[in-house]
């Protein structure tokens, strides 16, 4: 019940950035509309999400040959590309 009531609430908190990174920051983020913190929050957000696909492609690179030849079939198939398997 209470969930969504929840999700959108923000923490003040203070950063120490690299001088060149702020009016960057700025920048960006009156260029999408959103205020620094929203634009901060989404590139950490991103940023953090782009790690989780690192740890996957890492994983699977550590497979066997057999194992990876069935992850491009999969992959192939999910992608409605059945040529290519």
């Amino acid at each position: 019940m209470f969930s969504g009531m929840f999700s959108g609430m923000r923490t003040k908190t203070s950063l120490t950035l690299d001088e060149d990174s702020i009016p960057l920051a700025r920048s960006r983020a009156e260029a999408e509309g959103l205020d620094v913190g929203r634009w901060l929050d989404r590139a950490i957000r991103h940023e953090a999400a782009r790690g989780d696909i690192d740890v996957i492609v890492d994983w699977e690179a550590s497979l066997p040959p057999d194992d990876q030849v069935v992850l491009a079939a999969l992959d192939a198939a999910d992608r409605h590309d059945l040529d290519a398997a």
